[in-house]
């Protein structure tokens, strides 16, 4: 749950329980009142069979019965029947004679102030004066004497059991509070020192330091920080080391040709070549590693150029049959010259446009092409096809070369790797990491499938969804 989320609910939960507080002492009041009891009572006459009271004299109870005060006892006495009774010792129902009825009054009246009163007559509290017509309801009220002493203990004590259950939600609501706020803080706390003691060894450079997650299973704003600072921190982590290995690479590549260049320059330098033939020789050899550096230096930019995502703005739909019929009939050309026999089919309607960059695609096209020429020997194939199905435009590339080693074919696409048959020639192993890096950079797919000593194939899936 969100922390913001979790202090919303704790301010409304603090708002609710003092309401309900409130509200649940005139609630409790009413529940406990015997005023509750005789107006249910006062309902449930009307459904007693045998009673010929009249619907007016009825009405007249129901409004007699809502002025009594909820703290008396009340008994309704009609025809030698308690109809109604809040009294403990009298159920409703009870069958008392007239005599039977004062005698109750008299031996209670100890204890007891009664107020009589018959419909239609002013109340009293002398018996004598009451009207026991056997045909009149007679409404008795009763409240319990409260000696002088005793009178202050008995108010504190009612009051005491008023707000009795008051208190104890409030202290419910206070204990439940102070747990939740406590939960919330540690919570908060421990994160914000998790992240804060992970967050200071990446800054001084330990990218190794892994940020763990919060505890606990609940996912809020700070399990997100984290998950999005330890995402940072791989993908910064990710980046030394490919930084490092492309270091390490360009280091490596660059320093053949330079010695060799290095090395030819000093021995004329120094006279130790002095045959004119020899020195032309030399030269034209230190002019063929100037080119080689030359273009290493080329594809360096263009790898770096091609990280940055700056171009993806340009992208643009293109008819993509022309640029493939283009590619291939250049590809058919070079492949006479390489004395390699190549079949090229391009089976895609014209109505196909993809949304790329044209030059990109030619460029990852021309690299497995050119590995395919550089694989092969004079007389193998090379087959370049194009077709489509309902959900994807697929290019394939084969070739039956000297194929790609089950080792080597797991880390054919890093920078700067090059196979156990590739090592023979010239380059730095960048050709098929810039053919991965523009598949992936126009969400397409590439694939690839080769048998040592039988060939290779490349397959480029673009699906319809990107056409």
């Amino acid at each position: 749950m969100k922390i913001r989320t979790q202090l919303r609910l704790l301010i409304l939960f603090m708002v609710l329980v003092p309401l309900l507080c409130a509200m649940s002492l005139p609630l409790f009041q009413y529940i406990n009142s015997p005023q509750r009891y005789l107006l249910k009572g006062y309902k449930d006459v009307r459904k007693l069979e045998g009673l010929d009271i009249s619907e007016d004299d009825l009405d007249k109870l129901g409004v007699q019965l809502k002025k009594i005060p909820p703290n008396l006892e009340t008994m309704v006495y009609y025809n030698s029947t308690v109809i109604i009774s809040s009294v403990p010792e009298i159920k409703a129902g009870s069958s008392m004679t007239p005599m039977e009825l004062f005698e109750f009054l008299r031996t209670t009246s100890g204890g007891y102030y009664y107020q009589l009163q018959s419909l239609g007559m002013r109340p009293t509290h002398r018996l004598e004066e009451s009207v026991l017509n056997p045909q009149s309801i007679l409404i008795i009220c009763r409240a319990k004497v409260v000696r002088p002493a005793k009178e202050g203990a008995v108010r504190g004590r009612a009051f005491s059991i008023l707000l009795l259950p008051g208190v104890i939600a409030l202290m419910v609501f206070e204990v439940v509070c102070a747990v939740f706020l406590i939960v919330l803080s540690k919570t908060i706390t421990d994160s914000i020192t998790i992240l804060e003691e992970s967050t200071q060894k990446i800054a001084k450079g330990a990218l190794d330091t892994k940020i763990a997650p919060p505890r606990g299973r609940n996912s809020n704003e700070i399990t997100s920080l984290s998950e999005s600072l330890e995402t940072m921190r791989v993908s910064l982590k990710d980046n030394q080391d490919r930084r490092t290995k492309f270091i390490m690479g360009i280091s490596h590549d660059l320093r053949t040709p330079v010695a060799l260049i290095k090395g030819y320059t000093e021995a004329i330098t120094d006279g130790v070549i002095t045959d004119m033939d020899k020195i032309k020789e030399s030269l034209s050899i230190v002019h063929t590693k100037a080119d080689q550096l030359e273009d290493m230096i080329n594809d360096l930019i263009n790898y770096v150029k091609l990280n940055n995502t700056d171009w993806r703005q340009g992208l643009e739909l293109v008819a993509l049959r022309p640029v493939l019929e283009g590619f291939m009939r250049e590809s058919t050309a070079t492949a006479e010259v390489y004395k390699r026999v190549i079949k090229t089919s391009v089976e895609l309607s014209p109505e196909v446009r993809v949304k790329m960059d044209k030059k990109l695609l030619t460029r990852a096209l021309e690299n497995i092409y050119s590995n395919a020429l550089r694989y092969t020997r004079d007389g193998d194939a090379i087959s370049m096809e194009a077709g489509e199905t309902d959900r994807a435009v697929i290019i394939r590339i084969a070739d039956t070369g000297i194929g790609i080693s089950d080792k080597d074919l797991k880390r054919i696409w890093d920078t700067f790797y090059r196979g156990t048959n590739s090592r023979r020639e010239s380059g730095m192993g960048i050709g098929l990491s810039v053919v991965k890096t523009i598949i992936d950079i126009h969400g397409w797919s590439i694939d690839v499938q080769s048998k040592l000593g039988e060939g290779s194939v490349f397959t480029i899936t673009i699906p319809k969804d990107t056409v």
